[in-house]
């Protein structure tokens, strides 16, 4: 399983521009597989595919992944070109991750109809294939919707989603799963009947990835400020804090992460509910290595 870095963007003001930076350069040079952005229209968290490109400004070699962009708000022909233009600066290492939503008022935020947008994302899914191939095709002719991207035939698109459609989705229009942060055991629910749809499709590699919120603390003091940010983004809890975060020292948060390698993942983007650079410093310094020794073991 590799391990991936949620960029602290998600929580719109209550971090400073500088600090999302910090973090996707200390992601990078720490040796993380890649750094995540969350999406919510209507909050002041930042934008996904913007944030990625400042992102892919100050890195060299992380994935740049959205976890998930909510396609059904936005026009697919825009998000073609704002993708392609991510992969183009950041050399090829945009992994696009779309998804649903389930937050009524951010499709409002855009004046979006909220209904049928699952029927809307699987027509944008095959319209996204349409837009980059004509790109490649047409790469020095002009006269198409945006720059071709650097990755053929097109960015890895990842489709998010918990429900048995998302699934058909993403083996129908996309290259690898991704879940929100449900928890591990719903996500080894399900990891069966993903591997098993994959296989019935015919494809052949087909990876699932999530993503956990993460606090390497055990002062109360820290993870009640955790539990304000977290806060702010959600607005309230759908569970307590310790059950939507994993908190602790090095063992018992590297517990959790075996966890969700057994249960079948091959990517885990840990968001960070503590944004501080000693936080990032002790992912990369107790968390990183014993991830890379389970996954060579």
């Amino acid at each position: 399983m590799k391990l991936g870095v949620g960029l602290p963007g998600y929580l719109g003001g209550a971090v400073g521009a500088a600090t999302v930076l910090d973090w996707a350069r200390g992601a990078d040079s720490a040796g993380f597989h890649g750094v995540a952005v969350h999406d919510r229209p209507c909050h002041d968290a930042w934008d996904p595919l913007t944030t990625l490109a400042a992102a892919a400004a100050v890195t060299e070699r992380v994935r740049l992944a959205t976890t998930v962009v909510l396609a059904p708000a936005y026009d697919e022909g825009l998000l073609a070109r704002q993708a392609a233009v991510v992969d183009q600066v950041s050399g090829g290492r945009l992994d696009l991750g779309v998804g649903l939503g389930a937050r009524a008022e951010d499709y409002r935020a855009l004046g979006r109809p909220f209904e049928r947008r699952g029927v809307r994302l699987s027509a944008q899914l095959g319209r996204l294939h349409e837009l980059w191939a004509s790109a490649v095709e047409h790469e020095r002719e002009g006269g198409v919707a945006g720059p071709a991207p650097v990755q053929r035939p097109h960015p890895p698109l990842w489709v998010g989603g918990y429900a048995d459609a998302a699934i058909g989705r993403a083996v129908r229009f996309g290259d690898g799963y991704l879940f929100g942060a449900p928890g591990v055991e719903a996500i080894a629910a399900k990891v069966p009947a993903i591997r098993e749809a994959a296989e019935r499709a015919g494809r052949g590699r087909f990876p699932i990835g999530a993503l956990a919120y993460v606090a390497l603390s055990t002062d109360p003091a820290e993870l009640a400020e955790g539990e304000r940010l977290l806060k702010h983004y959600y607005g309230s809890l759908r569970k307590p804090f310790p059950q939507m975060v994993h908190c602790g020292d090095a063992a018992e948060v590297g517990e959790a992460l075996d966890a969700y390698r057994r249960a079948g993942l091959d990517v885990l983007y840990l968001f960070p509910v503590l944004p501080s650079p000693a936080q990032l410093e002790r992912w990369a310094e107790e968390l990183l290595p014993r991830v890379a020794a389970t996954a060579s073991s």
